[in-house]
């Protein structure tokens, strides 16, 4: 299934490319920082970034970047994803996607389908995907994202998500809820902050958990006014931090 995954996605780059000139249609570049309000779990720092190339108007291909670096646990994740888009309209795309994300002795493959819609003064995009944790196909596990935002005057947007990490490292279940809002400092470049809760849970102990989380950060776009079609994608990079397991 994964090789299907990453097939589609090149094939959406290079046999719509053939004689058609590429042109770079937009990117960004983010730093933020996250962490768990309840000091017995770690605090994380993403950077990551992402870049665009068109083929023509339906037709683009994404390939983002990332590092998270989980302090309380002196651990550095990387990230990268590759996303085939095709753009049906103007207000909606669809796209494939395929990533690795490694972590020490953790190893992840994901992979996907991805959607947005602009709805008038808002954005919907949503994924659904699956994580494989290398060399061990009994941990495997579902991806699966939803998050919208919409304009609140000239230079605030408000938004909202909603994510869920399903079997993370064969040990624990996110589910993951936030709200926030963001404004507008200069015309390409925003600052941002969220609040919200994580729903924790284990398959091998009984019982579960909620914990508040806070995230703020800072972001600047480049090329057309969103960046690039899609957010990013991956496992960790979901994580407002790991717990010190």
């Amino acid at each position: 299934m994964k090789k299907l995954f990453i097939s589609s996605a090149l094939s959406a780059a290079t046999l719509t490319g053939a004689a058609q000139a590429v042109e770079f249609s937009g990117g960004y570049l983010n730093l933020d920082y996250s962490t768990f309000t309840d000091t017995d779990f770690g605090d994380a720092y993403n950077l990551n970034g992402s870049g665009e190339l068109a083929f023509n108007r339906a037709f683009s291909t994404q390939l983002d970047l990332g590092v998270q670096r989980f302090q309380d646990l002196s651990e550095t994740a990387t990230n990268w994803t590759l996303h085939g888009n095709w753009h049906t309209a103007n207000n909606a795309s669809f796209g494939l996607f395929y990533g690795q994300e490694d972590l020490a002795d953790a190893d992840f493959e994901f992979y996907g389908l991805e959607a947005g819609f602009d709805a008038g003064p808002a954005e919907i995009e949503g994924y659904l995907g699956r994580q494989d944790l290398t060399n061990a196909s009994d941990l495997d596990g579902t991806l699966f994202g939803i998050s919208a935002k919409t304009e609140l005057a000239d230079a605030w947007e408000l938004n909202a998500s909603f994510d869920i990490v399903d079997n993370f490292a064969g040990a624990l279940d996110y589910n993951l809820f936030a709200i926030g809002a963001s404004y507008a400092a200069a015309d390409n470049a925003e600052v941002y902050g969220n609040v919200g809760v994580a729903h924790i849970s284990s398959p091998l102990v009984s019982g579960s958990e909620n914990e508040a989380y806070v995230s703020f950060g800072v972001r600047v776009n480049f090329g057309n006014e969103r960046g690039t079609t899609f957010g990013q994608r991956g496992v960790l990079s979901r994580l407002p931090g790991l717990p010190g397991l």
